[in-house]
């Protein structure tokens, strides 16, 4: 009976085997056949992504090498542009120096032809140029004596005006300047304007800060370029003092 019962149980598990088997054997088909399409889907995958890097490296590298034309484009052009900006200055420096030598000739064609209508040559022009240069010297030493010869003239009628008791008013027209400098113990100014502004010894000028009077000074001492004065007591204004800065006008 025990070998009965094992050799019944022995069939069973056989059956049950055989049963599993039966069942099982699909679905390990099944999952080699997917396992198999997986891998070729895997292998399809990596073999578009290898390519999709290769391609997007190339890509970069044309990306690259156009963006180093584009650059280089641009740095020719502006190169181009600079150089066409100095060429253009320089056409039109050569083009004014050309009309200012043409100009020139033009005048000095005209000149000799002018001189040649009177008969003079070369030579003589140069004298000529020499003699007025030599007229024209002459002119401004007898401008300068006159003008010092005037000078001493209106010292002279100024002492003359004194020793007769008389004073006449002294002309300064157009004078203003300011004052440089005061003393305040000696009451007398130094002011910023001389013979070359128009003073002159004697002359009154009034001292004024803004549109107020302060006082009034007579020169006593004129130089080229500036002249000191002496304040006149009775112009001076109660509680005002004259200050460097203040303006003195005839």
């Amino acid at each position: 009976m025990l070998r009965l019962a094992l050799i019944l149980a022995l069939l069973v598990s056989i059956g049950g085997l055989a049963i599993s088997e039966f069942h099982t054997k699909p679905k390990v088909v099944d999952l080699n056949d997917r396992l198999t399409s997986t891998e070729a889907s895997l292998a399809q995958t990596t073999e578009a992504k290898n390519k999709a890097e290769a391609e997007a490296k190339n890509q970069k590298a044309i990306a690259d090498k156009a963006s180093r034309e584009l650059t280089e484009t641009k740095t020719a052009r502006e190169k181009a542009e600079t150089e066409a900006e100095q060429q253009l200055g320089r056409a039109e420096r050569l083009q004014n120096d050309l009309a200012k030598v043409t100009r020139d000739k033009n005048e000095a064609q005209q000149a000799l032809a002018a001189w040649n209508a009177l008969g003079v040559q070369p030579e003589q022009i140069a004298q000529l140029r020499s003699d007025l240069k030599a007229t024209s010297e002459a002119k401004d030493v007898l401008a300068d004596e006159k003008r010092i010869l005037t000078r001493n003239i209106e010292k002279l009628q100024a002492a003359l005006d004194t020793f007769q008791g008389r004073e006449r008013p002294i002309e300064m027209p157009g004078l203003k300047g300011q004052v440089a400098a005061v003393d305040p113990r000696w009451k007398f100014l130094v002011l910023n304007v001389g013979e070359n502004e128009g003073a002159k010894e004697r002359g009154i000028v009034m001292v004024r800060r803004g549109d107020k009077l302060v006082g009034k000074a007579r020169i006593v001492s004129v130089e080229s370029n500036r002249s000191i004065a002496n304040l006149l007591p009775k112009w001076q204004q109660p509680g005002t003092e004259v200050q460097a800065g203040d303006t003195i006008l005839f």
